[in-house]
């Protein structure tokens, strides 16, 4: 505890926990002490290696040791033998007492600090020798051949092979101080200005509430920092700094009370990971969704219906992210299957703004949503911050004017994710006011001001009497989509939106209700953005801190099991949560143990507490999925050796379902545009009428594994 006291009668009290960041050199780094077991396991080899290369060049130039040239050689040879010695039994002591203790008892690991302190000093003396070498090689009179001419004893040749191995050996230990010099800044993070000093941690000139506030301002000017340097090709007019400035706020709110550095929140998402996967074991056969209303694709006509026409206009969602994902799809042939689409050196068409000379984004479209040219009617591939590039397609065989809206793929895209604060949405009477994602609105609104300025609506209907409108989109387009639609149903009452895998924060409760009636939307399993959102966010915080606390394994060992359960699910499956949770008795036994006789901290300790004023981290308006929800279930795996198969059962989901996020390995996987089509095709091939190509490379659509192109009459 670091205590500062300002005006006479105020004392402010931060709590700094002993769990997370390493204290050294008088300031916090971005890494603990439980961090370096696999980083200097990997020096402590590579050191080694270093050493036996090393001593068998000593043994191979052994017979030049009386050469003139080789005393100055043969020195810097013993030397470097000497500091890898003292380099290798340093690194082996930091990796053992690293080792030690748990992620929330660090007391085992209190010499790791001063053998920091001691592995700097060796690293400074190889400094000095790398200095030293590299003046050694390319030295004049030592690199000089004919000198070594003029010696009588033929093995004073071999000078010079050794000259050239220091040579190499300087370039290749140059480059790897560059990238320690730069994993040091890294772990600095010199954006942050914080110190272990008392008195820089804490300024008292008033009340509590002002040091609350400066806090928080402090965070929110790292995290904008931070953003600049991160997104500082993408913009720097008013436009970005303003949505900068407002991703800071929602990251600082976010995260501003989370006293751990990033390997402790790994450790704790790998906890979560197992715990969620021996659940899911007991609960097999989709209990866990047991309110949710199974669709019936046999038997029920309009649950059929939905989710074949679902099934359909997915094909249009994933054309708009053109050649890109086509190729990944399909890295075999895709390429190859593209080409003849291409119109080299063409001029662009009309109605097609932003694609290159080569037509590779119309010819990606083409492809994937097997369309004919003309039944394009509108294209923009302009990308940046609001700017989602989106389609106006016809679809002839659903009688339709579809406009399709692409999901995040480009650091404009992610910016407008993360602009995420709820913005008050104006929709003509007697339509209430609702709040929407403040990115995805302000993206919907160019696509309509965009639609409006060039007639394309009008002009799509023009060509199709008696069309009727669709809009679709993945992911951040899905979100667009639905904001589109709210936007334009008074012009179009009729129109439908079909939105895959959308964002957990879209629209609020009541507008999430009214759009039940124009809005279908279809998310799979766990799918980590369609669970996302504050509220979320900070359940799963409390999650990470009662998974950790309730760990009494080191964390090098939570992220081995954690990887082999990640790269393949049937290796320790109850390994991490066989013991039972430690409770205060125990901790105070363990605590003692380590010789301090104090009881280990929580797992996350606010660095400010809620009595000194800090904000509210949580919006007061929660946002949801839109619309009527489709939700693939994964209802039991079969596990095999080293692969495994979902069960998926569609289900009509509620939208308070997704106000928690379940770790699972395949939670950032499933929102991938591919992965849902696939398991779309999956589910309607198992439990609905089958109306679709099942042939690759047919002329009517791709295979029934990617999910593109699908035909239903």
């Amino acid at each position: 505890y670091f205590n500062g006291c300002g005006a006479p009668g105020s004392c402010i009290h931060l709590i700094i926990s002993s769990m997370p960041a390493l204290e050294a050199c008088c300031r916090k780094w971005e890494f603990a002490s439980d961090d370096l077991v696999f980083p200097f396991f990997a020096a402590l080899i590579f050191r080694i290696l270093c050493l036996f290369g090393t001593l068998v060049a000593v043994g191979y130039f052994r017979e030049s040791y009386g050469c003139p040239e080789s005393r100055l050689l043969i020195g810097f040879i013993f030397s470097v033998v000497a500091i890898i010695i003292v380099a290798i039994v340093v690194d082996f002591f930091i990796m053992v007492f690293s080792a030690r203790g748990t992620i929330v008892r660090p007391g085992a690991r209190w010499p790791v600090k001063y053998l920091l302190y001691l592995r700097l000093l060796a690293f400074q003396l190889e400094i000095i020798l790398l200095i030293v070498g590299t003046v050694i090689a390319f030295k004049p009179d030592i690199g000089d051949t004919g000198a070594r001419k003029n010696a009588t004893d033929v093995d004073c040749l071999k000078t010079g092979q050794a000259i050239t191995l220091i040579r190499v050996i300087s370039g290749v230990d140059w480059c790897v101080l560059l990238v320690l010099v730069v994993m040091a800044l890294i772990y600095l993070d010199p954006l942050r200005c914080y110190s272990t000093r008392p008195d820089r941690l804490v300024r008292s000139e008033g009340s509590d509430e002002t040091d609350s506030q400066r806090y928080w301002i402090r965070e929110q000017n790292t995290w904008e920092k931070r953003f600049k340097v991160a997104c500082c090709i993408t913009g720097r007019d008013d436009e970005h700094q303003v949505a900068y400035k407002e991703m800071a706020q929602l990251f600082a709110n976010v995260f501003g009370d989370l006293n751990a550095v990033p390997s402790d929140i790994a450790a704790g998402i790998a906890l979560l990971q197992k715990k969620h996967l021996v659940e899911s074991g007991r609960r097999e056969g989709g209990g866990e969704h047991a309110t949710s209303v199974p669709l019936d694709l046999q038997n029920r006509r309009e649950d059929s219906e939905v989710f074949k026409r679902s099934l359909h206009y997915l094909k249009h969602a994933l054309a708009v992210y053109t050649w890109s994902l086509y190729i990944y799809m399909d890295l075999k042939c895709g390429l190859c299957n593209l080409c003849r689409y291409l119109v080299p050196c063409s001029s662009p068409r009309e109605g097609v703004v932003g694609d290159n000379c080569c037509g590779c984004n119309m010819a990606g479209v083409r492809r994937v949503a097997q369309l004919d040219e003309e039944d394009v009617v509108y294209a923009s591939f302009e990308n940046g911050l609001y700017r989602s590039p989106f389609l106006v397609l016809l679809d002839h065989e659903c009688r339709s004017v579809v406009v399709s809206i692409r999901g995040t793929l480009s650091m404009g895209d992610v910016i407008t994710d993360l602009v995420a604060n709820p913005e008050p949405i104006q929709l003509p009477p007697p339509l209430s006011q609702h709040f929407v994602h403040k990115g995805m609105l302000r993206t919907a609104e160019r696509i309509r001001d965009k639609l409006a300025e060039e007639s394309v609506l009008e002009r799509a209907f023009g060509r199709g009497a008696g069309y009727n409108l669709v809009i679709v989109g993945h992911s951040l387009g899905a979100g667009c989509a639905a904001i589109l639609g709210l936007l334009l149903r008074p012009l179009y009452p009729d129109l439908h939106c079909y939105c895959y895998s959308p964002p957990g924060t879209v629209i609020d409760d009541q507008g999430a209700t009214y759009t039940e009636a124009f809005v279908t939307s279809t998310t799979l399993d766990n799918d980590l953005v369609s669970h996302a959102s504050i509220h979320t966010f900070n359940t799963l915080k409390k999650d990470l801190a009662a998974a950790i606390e309730g760990s009494r394994k080191p964390k090098y060992r939570i992220f081995l099991e954690g990887g082999l359960e990640t790269m393949c699910w049937c290796f320790g499956r109850r390994v991490v949560f066989e013991e039972k949770a430690v409770d205060d008795e125990t901790r105070q036994i363990l605590a003692e143990e380590d010789g301090f006789g104090r009881t280990a901290p929580t797992a996350f300790v606010p660095i400010i507490s809620p009595q000194d004023g800090a904000k509210s981290v949580e919006p007061a308006e929660v946002l949801f999925v839109p619309g009527k929800i489709i939700h693939l279930v994964d209802t039991g795996v079969s596990r095999g050796c080293c692969s495994s198969q979902r069960t998926l059962e569609p289900h009509w989901a509620h939208r308070s379902e997704f106000k928690k996020i379940n770790v699972t390995p395949g939670m950032i996987r499933d929102h991938f545009p591919d992965v849902i089509s696939a398991a779309m095709n999956t589910v309607w091939t198992e439990r609905g009428e089958v109306h679709y190509a099942t042939s690759r490379d047919t002329e009517n659509g791709l295979a029934s594994t990617s999910g593109v192109a699908i035909t239903i009459p």
